[in-house]
């Protein structure tokens, strides 16, 4: 299990005990429980349609990719954040992620995205992808922050940013069963 790392929040109050670790099927309940504190609008860019809610159906899908792994950020015991992540390819992965709104935009995201990044690596994928809607402009700033360069090309309506991974030392996280 990675090192719990605090957070801080834009105004004097943090969040403190932020840990990650990779999803398991005991986690459904509370990952859907976050998607469904989150916004319209949050949901709408994960997903890239209207979805008034994500049934337990899909979130067990999510939990469990085929061939692929997920992870959760968890505080006071609480789900705040979920990232899945399947291989498309021999050599790519997509990459799923959503911060609970009330902790967007303090670095979870980011961090999250790294070490879904560097578990691929580790994996011996040599690419890690993800969609993105044109407007979402926070997605490019976080693939930077999360050390990533990422080369971005259309695919439909929806921005696709590549990563390659094939550089970084896989992650920490254990290994799932």
């Amino acid at each position: 299990m990675s090192q719990p790392v605090t957070l801080h929040r834009r105004t004097a109050t943090t969040l403190s005990n932020v840990t990650t670790r990779h999803g398991q099927v005991h986690d459904v309940e509370q990952i859907e429980a976050m998607h469904a504190r989150c916004s319209e609008t949050s949901l709408h860019r994960r997903f890239h349609a209207p979805l008034p809610r994500v049934s337990t159906r899909q979130v067990r899908q999510m939990v469990s990719p085929a061939d692929g792994w997920s992870l959760v950020a968890e505080c006071a015991g609480q789900v705040i954040g979920f990232a899945c992540a399947a291989p498309v390819s021999a050599y790519e992965v997509e990459v799923g992620l959503l911060v609970e709104d009330a902790h967007q935009h303090k670095g979870l995201g980011t961090r999250m995205l790294h070490e879904v990044a560097r578990e691929t690596a580790g994996r011996g994928y040599q690419t890690l992808q993800l969609l993105t809607q044109p407007e979402n402009d926070r997605v490019l700033a976080t693939v930077q922050k999360a050390g990533l360069i990422g080369r971005v090309s259309w695919n439909d309506d929806l921005l696709c940013v590549s990563m390659p991974v094939h550089r970084l030392v896989p992650s920490e996280l254990p290994r799932p069963a």
